[in-house]
């Protein structure tokens, strides 16, 4: 009697597994592509930065240190100093407005909740551009503000409230506001509501609560929030260019005219560097004083 040949076992295809590598063949491109198009740039500026720079705005390809060694300049300087000064005080009150405002919203009824989220989605499609020139008619001597002032006897006399810093200050946090919000919001909505209450038991006002109970465990999201502001605002180049004095003016100016106004290219990419190595040490500080156990936003 003639044996008959097994049929060949066919492998088990695990639906997990195939699934898996699916979804990591869809995200390979398009992190192919984030990655290339970030590290191409930076690699571009870097090498510019050490290049020699040569009258006319021309540069030639070289591995001099010499434009690094002008960023101790005592003008660059205090103008870092200052872009980070604003940018910090930016993020204070930013953060410290929007905090609260997401707060209390995420505490409203739902359609409340649907009507504030969607108002303040709208206000992004606002342009930097409108906001800033905006607010040029806004304090303006014949501005709705310094009538308002005068009318309340605060101003004795129609005068512009602009250049100054107060204005690019004010223009920053209307600017930045919208987004430190709806960035706050995931992570105060997370947060559970009998809080305030178990904290009134023990005594605590609904301020001290907020303060020392609510706000140390979102300490994360408010870091990053923070960072997000200080990154945004401390290269600006429109607000103060419009809006503020010379001595109002930001590292992001202070490239511009490094590139445009003087031609030099190495001392701009120098420049630029420089501040994106300062941020991404900030990200790295604000990363660690985050720590762990905080609500994610």
């Amino acid at each position: 009697m003639t044996d008959i040949p097994a049929e060949p076992k066919v492998a088990e295809v695990d639906p997990a597994r195939t699934d898996k590598m699916v979804l990591t063949g869809l995200l390979a491109l398009p992190a192919l592509f984030l990655t290339v198009l970030s590290l191409v740039p930076l690699f571009l500026l870097l090498q510019l930065s050490f290049a020699h720079h040569d009258e006319g705005g021309l540069w030639t390809p070289s591995l001099e240190l010499t434009q690094y060694a002008k960023l101790l300049n005592p003008l660059f300087l205090k103008v870092a100093a200052f872009s980070f000064t604003l940018a910090i005080g930016t993020a204070i009150v930013s953060v410290a407005i929007a905090f609260p405002a997401a707060y209390f919203i995420s505490r409203m009824r739902r359609r409340a909740q649907v009507t504030w989220l969607v108002f303040l989605l709208s206000t992004l499609s606002l342009s930097e551009v409108l906001i800033v020139f905006s607010f040029q008619v806004l304090l303006s001597g014949s501005g709705a503000m310094v009538k308002a002032l005068m009318a309340l006897g605060l101003m004795s006399s129609a005068h512009s409230l602009y250049p100054s810093f107060g204005a690019v200050q004010a223009c920053l946090i209307y600017v930045v506001l919208p987004y430190i919000i709806l960035f706050l919001y995931p992570a105060v909505s997370q947060l559970d509501g009998d809080i305030p209450a178990a904290a009134s038991t023990m005594g605590a006002s609904p301020v001290w609560t907020f303060l020392t109970v609510t706000a140390p465990i979102v300490r994360g999201p408010l870091l990053s929030a923070g960072l997000l502001v200080v990154i945004w605002t401390v290269g600006t180049y429109l607000t103060p260019l419009v809006l503020g004095r010379p001595q109002n003016w930001t590292i992001g100016i202070q490239i511009s005219n490094a590139a445009m106004t003087t031609g030099d290219l190495p001392l701009a990419a120098a420049q630029a560097v420089a501040l994106v190595s300062l941020m991404v040490g900030l990200l790295g500080l604000t990363r660690w004083l985050s720590g762990s156990g905080s609500v994610e936003p």
